[in-house]
């Protein structure tokens, strides 16, 4: 095990320590009220959702080498969406026990880095190559990594300022503002603005260009991809729309939680499997393969061979005379 491994490892271990040590008290700290058990449910979500997300980010971080170079940032990105995820729900676990407060700033945090990235894996999976100027629109000094990534952030920025609404709202104990819904709609247009570059399973990507994919594996992650952002991605406007509703603070925090978990971790890991058995990266383990069977070859060789001193007492035995080497001091 190298250095590196050894530091992400106490890296992990550290997040991971105060979720789990976390998961012991039954009530609020800062209010003192006893929980009901849909809180302990909504609390305990966090907590392992969020040890799952640092499962995860050790996971694929172990399996870096076993993907070829080109394909690595597409898994490295992986490793970043799911590892600020779990230190961010180390985050929302921690607020949401010491007073029961809806955690949107962490969360949004988190949204703000975490989707972007999962938008960018489209690109990174595909290929430069994949490029198309089949677009609906474009912004100059931009391809299709930037215009995907304005996108996501436009989407995650209008929902942040209707979920920051609607937040007052119901800690008012009041009916929201229909400005909540103005903003809501440009989240999905937002979102309409991702599907559109990044294609769906059903239609053309205005930005990737499949038949330039020609690995099999890459293309099925591609669709595998797609189909979950266009299902996945919609349970959040299913919790931002129960919130509005008045269903209940618990009832958003848990639609928004089972989200992440199924987009977040089912989304790299489908990118995980598609590189990992990409073309490139079977040619590269056979490559290693090949390697470590040569070396092993070598190494007993080397091993049956007679030493030098086997052969000077073979020499001896012969009555020659053996000459020793010369020091080079």
């Amino acid at each position: 095990m190298n250095t590196r491994t050894i530091l992400l490892s106490l890296a992990l271990t550290l997040i991971a320590l105060p979720l789990a040590s976390a998961a012991s008290p039954g009530t609020f700290e800062g209010s003192g009220d006893t929980m009901s058990a849909l809180q302990r449910g909504t609390y305990m979500s966090f907590v392992g959702i969020g040890l799952a997300f640092v499962a995860t980010a050790f996971f694929l971080f172990m399996e870096r080498n076993d993907v070829h170079r080109d394909l690595r940032p597409a898994l490295g990105v992986g490793v970043m969406i799911v590892g600020i995820a779990g230190f961010q729900y180390n985050l929302m676990a921690e607020s949401y026990l010491f007073d029961g407060s809806i955690p949107t700033d962490f969360r949004y945090a988190d949204w703000f880095s975490t989707v972007p990235l999962m938008a960018l894996c489209f690109p990174l999976v595909a290929g430069r190559k994949a490029y198309t100027n089949k677009r609906l629109f474009d912004l100059p000094g931009l391809s299709v990594p930037g215009l995907i990534m304005i996108g996501a952030f436009f989407m995650i920025a209008s929902g942040y300022l209707g979920q920051v609404e609607l937040d007052a709202a119901i800690k008012a104990g009041t009916d929201p503002a229909s400005i909540h819904w103005y903003w809501f709609a440009q989240g999905m247009l937002g979102y309409l603005g991702v599907i559109v570059i990044a294609g769906t399973p059903f239609t053309g990507a205005y930005g990737l260009d499949d038949t330039k994919v020609t690995d099999p594996s890459l293309r099925t992650a591609l669709s595998r991809m797609r189909k979950l952002i266009l299902v996945g991605w919609l349970i959040y406007p299913v919790g931002y729309v129960l919130g509005a509703m008045g269903s209940g603070v618990e009832e958003m925090v848990l639609a928004y939680n089972v989200a992440d978990l199924v987009n977040k971790v089912g989304f790299v890991i489908i990118v995980w499997h598609g590189v990992r058995n990409a073309e490139s990266s079977r040619a590269l383990a056979h490559d290693m393969e090949a390697g470590f069977h040569t070396l092993a070859h070598a190494e007993d060789k080397q091993d049956d061979a007679p030493s030098d001193d086997l052969l000077a007492i073979a020499a001896m035995s012969r009555g020659e005379t053996v000459e020793e080497p010369e020091d080079d001091l």
